[in-house]
């Protein structure tokens, strides 16, 4: 007769070497099958004065001002309120668009400390007055690099239509 095992017996109580053997065979059969290639996506930041747009941005690079750090802006509307300066509490509408006018992201009278943005998006909306409106071009290294699985591709040069709301 056999014993009746009212509760499971741990791995090394197993009476039967042949069976420790078929357990860690067919667990290495399967750790085998599972793909755990975490291979990184290469850093390779992007250049917006050597990218090409859609058509529908009209954006001609040369028209736009350069940050030392390498961020492109161009006013499209000047506002005519206070001008941000420093990291304050901003409210803002945007539309985040790729080089060929994907829009990855949107928002509408969003409110942000500039901080916590992106530091491109930081470095573009300096000088900005309170209704005014920016084209902030960013390359990758400033943006979101060469990180993955987001909706902007890594590597990815990336753009900002931005309109100054408040600086409550």
């Amino acid at each position: 007769m056999r014993p009746r095992f009212t509760q499971v017996m741990p791995l090394n109580a197993l009476p039967n070497t042949r069976m420790k053997r078929l357990f860690f065979a067919l667990a290495t059969v399967l750790l085998a099958g599972c793909d755990l290639n975490t291979t990184a996506v290469e850093d390779n930041p992007s250049d917006p004065a050597t990218e090409t747009y859609a058509t529908g941005l009209n954006i001609n690079i040369s028209q736009f001002t350069k940050t030392a750090n390498g961020v492109y802006y161009k006013d499209l509307t000047v506002g005519t309120g206070a001008v941000l300066t420093g990291a304050p509490t901003v409210q803002f509408d945007y539309a985040g668009l790729l080089t060929n006018g994907t829009v990855f992201d949107s928002g509408k009278e969003k409110v942000f400390v500039l901080s916590q943005l992106i530091y491109g998006m930081q470095e573009g909306m300096q000088g900005m007055r309170e209704g005014g409106e920016r084209m902030i071009i960013i390359p990758s290294e400033l943006g979101y690099g060469n990180t993955t699985g987001l909706a902007v591709p890594p590597n990815s040069t990336i753009l900002f239509d931005v309109r100054l709301i408040l600086l409550p």
